[in-house]
């Protein structure tokens, strides 16, 4: 994972760069007058976990389809997802510094950066073609195909990880 990670650091990069720099707008257009957060305690479970975890690889998925529409569906899913996370932790924070860092930040700190990952593995092949033509050399799809699948399985990961400290952690 180290030498993939080496080898796509500028995807990693831009991937996280994309999808937080997405984020941050949405924070940044967030109405503060207008808010549509609530806090509603749920109760640990499996189903939550299932839940959550299938809605967030749901969405590394479609990140990762930027694999065959070169790059095209990381980007919009980084434009409309990150954007819209942004309001939502924009509105989540107006409910108060203490509520957002019990129920929000447990698993943020994990859950959008592996976001961030999956636009990188969507971008991976598409920077790979461009790269290879800027400087002359032969491109290398099947390797970054190789690198992509593996970032989509790093995010993943981080997702498993998230949604269980989502469901056991940030619910109490």
């Amino acid at each position: 994972m180290a030498s993939i990670a080496r080898r796509q650091r500028l995807t990693l990069a831009l991937g996280q760069v994309l999808w937080f720099g997405c984020l941050l707008c949405g924070v940044l257009i967030a109405d503060e007058k207008s808010q549509s957060v609530h806090v509603a305690p749920k109760q640990p479970s499996l189903d939550l976990f299932t839940g959550i975890l299938a809605n967030n690889c749901g969405i590394a998925a479609v990140a990762f389809s930027g694999v065959v529409t070169f790059g095209l569906g990381a980007v919009l899913l980084a434009l409309f997802a990150g954007l819209s996370s942004g309001l939502f932790i924009s509105q989540a924070y107006a409910l108060g510094a203490m509520p957002f860092a019990r129920t929000v930040l447990p698993h943020a700190v994990l859950e959008l950066p592996a976001f961030g990952v999956a636009v990188a593995a969507g971008l991976a092949p598409a920077l790979a073609v461009v790269r290879a033509l800027l400087a002359g050399r032969k491109v290398k799809v099947s390797e970054s195909l190789v690198d992509a699948a593996a970032l989509l399985g790093l995010s993943m990961a981080m997702l498993v990880v998230a949604a269980c400290v989502e469901t056991w952690v940030s619910t109490r």
